[in-house]
C-alpha cells in the first residue's frame, strides 16, 4: 500500500497511538501519550494523516481515526497490532 511507506517513523507512532487509545485526541493529548517533542510536531503528524484520509477532525478541534492501514507483514489483533512472523512463531512453538 502507498500510504504504508510515506508514514516515517514518528507519523506512525502518532497513527497507533491515536488506534490504541480510540478516542477523539487533541495535539498536546497525542504528544504526551505519543511521546512526541512538541504540540507543533503532534500536529504536523496529525496534518500528514489527515492528508493521507487515515484520521479527520471532529466539529470541537480533536482527532479521531478514519480508518485502519493495513499493513504488510502485521495483523490488527483489536487495537494491538501484532507482525505475522510471531504468530506463526507461537504456532510453531505451540506444535
Amino acid at each position: 500500500m502507498e500510504t504504508e511507506e510515506e508514514l516515517n517513523a514518528s507519523t506512525f507512532r502518532t497513527y497507533l497511538y491515536m488506534v490504541r487509545v480510540a478516542r477523539p485526541v487533541g495535539p498536546r493529548d497525542l504528544m504526551r501519550g505519543a511521546n512526541l517533542s512538541s504540540p507543533s510536531v503532534a500536529y504536523r503528524n496529525l496534518q500528514k494523516l489527515v492528508d493521507k484520509g487515515l484520521v479527520d477532525k471532529d466539529e470541537y478541534g480533536n482527532y479521531y481515526v478514519k480508518k485502519k492501514l493495513h499493513l504488510k507483514g502485521y495483523i490488527w489483533f483489536g487495537k494491538i497490532l501484532i507482525p505475522t512472523f510471531a504468530i506463526f512463531g507461537f504456532i510453531f512453538v505451540g506444535v
